[in-house]
């Protein structure tokens, strides 16, 4: 609003936890999203991806994601609520739906076998099963 020297309010009827993603690289971060109405309060951690992690298997990836998670929120307090979660994976995707997108090759080093051509949010959902994260829900 600044920008056009308008004023404006900005309205956020949403409330509540959320749970975000981002792995983009070597480094992974799990966010904790409060949102009240107009305000918005945020904690992160960021994790490392080891490099025999960024060049294992799809099923040792997605359980350190899940295992980064399950720590989080119990750092946080939160491992017994049920949040919503959303994941920004920063690689070449093909996307087949709000919840649904295929790796279409790896990039930034990474190399892990069985991803490219998945469902990455599949592959992540199975994982958080394997792991117990049972609060996390997947919303995209």
């Amino acid at each position: 609003c600044r920008e056009f020297n308008v004023d404006c309010v900005v309205s956020f009827p949403e409330e509540g936890n959320y749970l975000a993603l981002d792995l983009g690289g070597t480094n992974f971060r799990v966010l904790l999203i409060r949102l009240n109405g107009s305000e918005v309060s945020m904690r992160s951690k960021i994790f490392l991806v080891p490099n025999f992690i960024m060049t294992g298997t799809a099923e040792e990836l997605f359980d350190h994601i899940a295992e980064c998670i399950s720590k989080f929120m119990h750092e946080e307090g939160i491992a017994d609520q049920k949040l919503p979660l959303g994941f920004t994976f920063s690689f070449p995707c093909k996307q087949e739906g709000l919840a649904r997108a295929r790796l279409s090759q790896w990039t930034k080093g990474f190399k892990v076998s069985g991803v490219e051509g998945e469902d990455i949010v599949r592959l992540l959902h199975e994982a958080i099963e394997r792991r117990d994260v049972s609060n996390a829900r997947l919303v995209n």
